[in-house]
C-alpha cells in the first residue's frame, strides 16, 4: 500500500523518468507525462512504435523516477509492471493530461496538434516505493 504523502506527490505536477531494461544493453529511460490513480497505479501514453513502445508489453517490468527540483528536495522510485495496453483516447486519455500538464488552453491546442493520434495507454501496478523527502 502507498502512503498518502507518497500519494499527494505523485498527484503533484511532475514530469516522471520512465526506466525499462533492454537485453545486454543499458535501461532505456525517457521523460513521460503521467497520472497517478487511486487504484495504485499510474498511466501514461506512448507511441508504440516509439522504442519505449516496442519495449513495454503486458508483464513488462520498469522503473519510474518523479523528483521536485524545489527545496526540499524530494524524489519517489517506483518498480512496477505493465498491468494493461489499450489504445489511447483522446477525450479520456489525452486531453485530460494534457490539460493537466499544459493548462486547458494549452492542453486544447496541443490535443488539437496531435491529429487523431494518442498511442496507447500503459497502465503500471505500483510493486516497489522508495522516496525520500517525502512526508507520510
Amino acid at each position: 500500500m502507498v502512503d498518502q504523502g507518497v500519494i499527494s506527490f505523485l498527484s503533484e505536477l511532475h514530469v516522471g523518468i520512465l526506466s525499462i531494461p533492454r537485453q545486454d544493453r543499458a535501461p532505456h529511460s525517457t521523460p513521460v507525462w503521467y497520472r497517478y490513480e487511486s487504484d495504485n497505479t499510474i498511466w501514461f501514453l506512448a507511441d508504440p512504435s516509439s522504442q519505449k513502445g516496442k519495449l513495454l508489453s503486458v508483464g513488462s517490468k520498469l522503473s519510474f523516477v518523479v523528483q521536485s527540483e524545489d527545496i526540499p528536495y524530494q524524489y519517489v522510485c517506483i518498480e512496477g509492471i505493465v498491468t494493461n495496453v489499450t489504445r489511447g483516447d483522446i477525450e479520456s486519455d489525452l486531453r485530460p493530461i494534457a490539460r493537466f500538464y499544459l493548462g486547458e488552453r494549452g492542453g486544447d491546442e496541443y490535443v488539437s496538434q496531435s491529429g487523431e493520434t494518442t498511442g496507447n495507454r500503459y497502465t503500471v501496478g505500483i510493486d516497489k516505493v522508495m522516496s525520500y523527502g517525502v512526508e507520510n
